[in-house]
């Protein structure tokens, strides 16, 4: 029977069921039998994570322990699936890409990520608060120069956060912001801020291909790049001393510490704050994209696997 999200979150369950769902967030998992894709499906009703150990996949059958994250991209697929009694998996058994809208399958957002304007002139108005000296506005003219084109088609992440064209520029935006604000709040150097908010993730215009991690991002990381990168800047502007080093610091201490990517955990106010604003914007992000899976008539998520847990989004009384 023809089902939806919202009937398997229910409990309506059959032997094998099929609908149309729009699929995102595909992983490569390993199991103890083997390799498995996992998946959120979503349509109008809700979200829910699936499971695909084998089956068929666009016409072409694959049995268990064949499985590769490239075989499925984000979209709209036909999708057969079952459950299985007392397990909590929701089981693909088959599914082929259908040529339907994904905005017909997302959930009608109630509170939704600020939209990007022209981050280009947004940020001008931001430098000519925050830039004092000559290298400074240097290093920011010839960041446009020769990262213009490049740096507002970019990609934010592969998955997690921002991962749609433009999303690098736009956390940059919202990264400046917020560190900007607290900067201004807390009387620190406002320049560094800014042009450590500039170049922070710029390293992943190269790790971020058009498949995924390119060979330079898995190697690399894009924060080892991102300070390559500025530092090339930084020489070409004459920008040098004491803020370049504390710029570079900001770059290198952006994910606050060792566990989390970070070379070095942030030693000055400057760096913590770009650190703080960073992780700011990337979970609230991630607050926003499972809120957008709330189902009708639902205040809360599933379980959703980038925060670790369930979102409520409350509606006013």
């Amino acid at each position: 029977m023809n089902i939806r999200v919202k009937d398997i979150k229910e409990g309506k369950k059959a032997n094998s069921f099929e609908g149309e769902f729009f699929v995102r967030d595909v992983t490569f998992k390993m199991g103890v039998s083997g390799p498995f894709l996992s998946f959120r499906i979503m349509d109008k009703s809700g979200a829910v994570e699936t499971v695909f150990f084998g089956g068929e996949i666009n016409g072409k059958f694959l049995p268990r322990g064949k499985i590769e994250k490239s075989l499925i991209d984000e979209g709209v697929y036909r999708i057969k699936l079952r459950t299985q009694e007392g397990r909590r998996n929701v089981i693909v058994d088959s599914m082929e890409k259908v040529d339907l809208a994904k905005e017909d399958f997302v959930p009608e957002p109630r509170a939704e990520y600020p939209k990007g304007a022209n981050i280009r002139e947004s940020m001008e108005r931001l430098a000519e608060k925050s830039i004092k000296s000559e290298e400074g506005w240097r290093l920011y003219r010839i960041f446009w120069e020769k990262y213009e084109r490049e740096f507002l088609k970019a990609k934010g992440a592969v998955r997690k956060h921002h991962s749609e064209e433009g999303g690098l520029a736009l956390h940059t935006y919202m990264v400046m912001r917020i560190a900007l604000y607290l900067g201004h709040i807390y009387g620190l150097n406002l320049e560094v801020l800014f042009l450590a908010s500039l170049l922070h993730d710029i390293g992943k215009m190269e790790e971020i291909g058009e498949n995924g991690f390119t060979r330079e991002g898995d190697l690399l990381g894009h924060t080892v790049i991102s300070i390559m990168r500025a530092e090339e800047l930084c020489k070409k502007a004459g920008y040098d001393g004491k803020s370049k080093v504390n710029l570079l610091h900001c770059i290198a201490s952006h994910h606050g510490e060792q566990e989390f990517g970070a070379p070095v955990s942030p030693k000055t106010l400057e760096a913590f704050v770009l650190h703080i604003a960073d992780l700011t914007d990337s979970k609230i992000y991630q607050y926003f994209e499972a809120i957008k899976e709330i189902g009708e008539g639902e205040e809360s998520s599933e379980y959703f696997r980038d925060l670790a847990k369930r979102v409520y989004f409350l509606d006013k009384d």
